[in-house]
């Protein structure tokens, strides 16, 4: 199948040098594909049903020609890299060629940044522990960390623009003891626990700890990386899993093993801007096509980014800045303009339509988005908006979630938000415990069904109790109360109580795509941005 027309020279042609199939189960799907008639769309890496696509469709024939292989070189190798030796990315289909070229010519680069960003891994988790730096906290030590200095970070505490995901277990010896936090009722001082402890010298540990490659005015030297607020985001990636890098914002203090990576501005308002892009499907889908298990800086570096766009940069903060330990940044980088964003969707009833006009400059509790619902919808309108600056369609936007995001489209299909926004079931293996099981039984929690005519019935409620068969067996208006017990907060274990009320819906990312693209597009004029 392979076509070569390379002359004697070296030199390429402009004719197809070979093609490419990437995503493939069985070897049947190679004649399948060139059997096709070309009609429709291809499906994703994975089909509605969650089975491997092994279905073949002519879009999958990939055909390289120099003009993509230079687009391929300029995107994923070292500047200067000649076409013939770029990397091959994995393009599941020919119609995503044109989002690579798209990304290779916009003219905002990481790189542009040049001296205004220093990029750290902070402390190898083996070593680090062998020369004492840090150690692995005891399992008779069940304490949180009571200042961003006891924290060390490591790659679960945080999912995408979510700093506080989970926090380990009292007892956390492997890598799924973690729990979900409840951001709703985080407080504002909010610490998780940390598998390591900072070394009780403090004055070594600060010495032991990298600095930035500046010296600021007024200073004699440089200061520690923890001096400053940060972009961390996750080095080693799955590009199979939902998400790969996840970037979010880390507080002053806090300390991370070498599976993250962290990354300081000179100008903080940069912090937002590039994790607010970073964020997005689309640099998601720029580092699942690369293939690469780790993301070092040097590929990092080569992804455009969206700068000075208040629209993106609002978003993103309220989605970082849970508690006050992030007050310093949201005041600094705070525009006024925020209070005047709305939703996309103004009849939604599961939004906080009062959260933009109710930002102030100082920081509470109410400049963070906490509801599972908004904080989704935050990330799906920085999708598009990062899609619409860097001048994608919104199909291609939404070829990229088909194709290239599987397991996210199977989280999104039967995922059911309750009408204050608030996950009532899921099956993201990544928010176990999160909403009702989907059966009861005797070991899962106790549950109070009541519906609007006062009628309860205590028991062991699944959400299979309230819908079966795509048919919803209580009506509106019905609460369900589910008592947990919960060891995610200083204190120790304590039962909680969630309650859940219907309506229930689940949400379509592709839906609200084409809802918030026609109103940014129409509203292009009227952006706010910065310069």
């Amino acid at each position: 199948r392979v076509k070569y027309s390379i002359n004697v020279y070296g030199s390429i042609s402009e004719q197809p040098i070979f093609d490419n199939i990437a995503n493939l189960f069985i070897p049947s799907t190679v004649d399948a594909c060139y059997q096709h008639d070309g009609a429709g769309l291809p499906e994703g890496i994975k089909l509605g049903n969650g089975k491997w696509n092994t279905t073949g469709h002519q879009d999958r024939i990939v055909k390289v020609d120099s003009a993509a292989l230079t687009t391929f070189a300029n995107l994923y190798d070292e500047p200067g890299t000649p076409a013939l030796r770029a990397r091959l990315p994995a393009i599941h289909a020919g119609t995503l060629s044109s989002v690579l070229r798209k990304l290779s010519q916009y003219p905002k680069r990481f790189a542009d940044l040049a001296d205004d960003y220093f990029a750290t891994v902070m402390f190898d988790e083996t070593y680090a522990q062998r020369d004492g730096t840090i150690t692995r906290r005891p399992n008779n030590n069940h304490e949180f960390a009571s200042t961003p200095q006891d924290w060390v970070l490591s790659g679960p505490h945080f999912f995408v623009a979510n700093p506080y995901n989970k926090t380990p277990r009292r007892v956390s010896t492997e890598k799924g003891h973690y729990d979900n936090i409840d951001l709703e009722t985080l407080p504002d001082d909010y610490l998780p626990r940390s598998n390591y402890i900072p070394m009780a010298d403090k004055a070594e540990y600060l010495r032991r700890t990298p600095r930035v490659s500046w010296v600021e005015k007024g200073r004699t030297a440089a200061k520690p990386v923890t001096d400053y607020f940060r972009l961390i985001f996750s080095n080693y990636v799955s590009i199979s899993g939902e998400r790969t890098t996840r970037p979010v914002i880390g507080p002053t203090g806090v300390a991370h093993v070498n599976a993250v990576s962290s990354i300081i501005f000179k100008e903080s308002r940069y912090l937002p801007d590039i994790g607010g892009t970073m964020s997005s499907l689309v640099i998601d889908f720029f580092v699942k096509t690369a293939g690469m298990a780790h993301l070092w800086m040097n590929q990092l570096t080569r992804i455009p980014v969206l700068l000075n766009s208040e629209l993106l940069r609002c978003r993103f903060l309220a989605l970082n800045c849970l508690t006050s330990h992030y007050a310093p940044l949201w005041e600094h980088v705070y525009n006024p303009d925020f209070i005047y964003q709305i939703w996309r969707q103004p009849n939604n009833p599961r939004l906080p339509h009062d959260f933009w006009k109710d930002l102030t400059g100082n920081w509470t509790r109410h400049c963070a988005m906490r509801s599972d619902y908004a904080r989704r919808m935050a990330l799906v309108e920085i999708d598009v908006l990062v899609a619409q600056a860097l001048g994608l369609t919104l199909d291609e936007l939404q070829l990229i979630y088909r194709v290239q995001f599987p397991v996210m489209q199977g989280y999104e299909r039967d995922t059911w938000y309750d009408i204050n926004g608030r996950i009532v079931f899921t099956n993201s293996k990544g928010l176990v415990g999160v909403g009702l099981p989907r059966k009861g039984a005797r070991a899962t929690p106790v549950t109070c069904v009541t519906t609007p005519d006062g009628k309860t019935t205590v028991g062991r409620h699944g959400w299979e109790d309230l819908y079966k068969n795509e048919v919803f067996l209580v009506p509106d208006g019905t609460t369900v109360d589910m008592t947990v017990t919960d060891d995610t907060l200083p204190g120790g274990p304590r039962q909680v109580t969630r309650t859940f009320t219907a309506p229930f819906a689940k949400a379509s990312r592709e839906d609200d795509y084409k809802v918030a693209w026609a109103f940014f597009e129409a509203n292009k004029p009227a952006e706010m941005t910065s310069t």
